[in-house]
């Protein structure tokens, strides 16, 4: 019977070059690559790509997102790396639309968020509670009462006899020994 399962240890005997992610990046230095992320962004046909984008209604960190997972691709950066530097390249690509005067969204915004308080998750759940008359109607939440006990404090009446807690730390319980006739 023979499986189609790859051949344990067949990793050490391939070439580890095959992808340009197998080897390391060109460039691990945080300053190096933004300059070259900006530098390849400057050119004529990155920046006309940049533009249609933004001109589509493509939000500024798809565009970046794209950019830097091309470089990723083709080993210039780390995956880690790329991620570091997505904040500057999104700002340079902010003040680089409004330079031209192209309209842009950033896409992190969430204006159209729904805030979860346990009010209104319990409205979605159906289990609203009779307001008290000393509480307010609105949705404004009340703190949480601290809790009178410590979490890690006994219960009152749950206390385990002396020989039952010497055993449950591991105390040998020593019986008598019986006399020999």
């Amino acid at each position: 019977m023979r499986l189609k399962a790859p051949i344990p240890g067949g990793n050490f005997t391939s070439d580890t070059k095959n992808y340009s992610w197998h080897r390391p990046p060109d460039l691990v230095d945080y300053d190096e690559a933004v300059g070259y992320m900006i530098d390849k962004i400057d050119e004529p046909e990155q920046i006309e790509l940049v533009y249609a984008m933004l001109g589509i209604d493509a939000h500024i960190t798809t565009v970046v997102t794209t950019l830097l997972l091309q470089a990723v691709s083709k080993g210039k950066l780390g995956i880690d790396l790329a991620v570091l530097i997505a904040g500057p390249l999104a700002r340079y690509i902010e003040i680089a639309a409004k330079d031209v005067g192209i309209t842009y969204e950033m896409g992190v915004d969430d204006k159209d968020r729904v805030i979860i308080t346990p009010t209104l998750l319990k409205a979605s759940m159906g289990i609203m509670d009779e307001p008290k008359p000393d509480q307010p109607t609105t949705m404004q939440e009340e703190a949480p009462e601290a809790p009178t006990e410590s979490l890690m404090a006994m219960p009152e009446g749950m206390v385990a006899p002396e020989d039952e807690q010497a055993a449950m730390l591991g105390a040998m319980v020593e019986e008598e020994p019986e006399d020999e006739l």
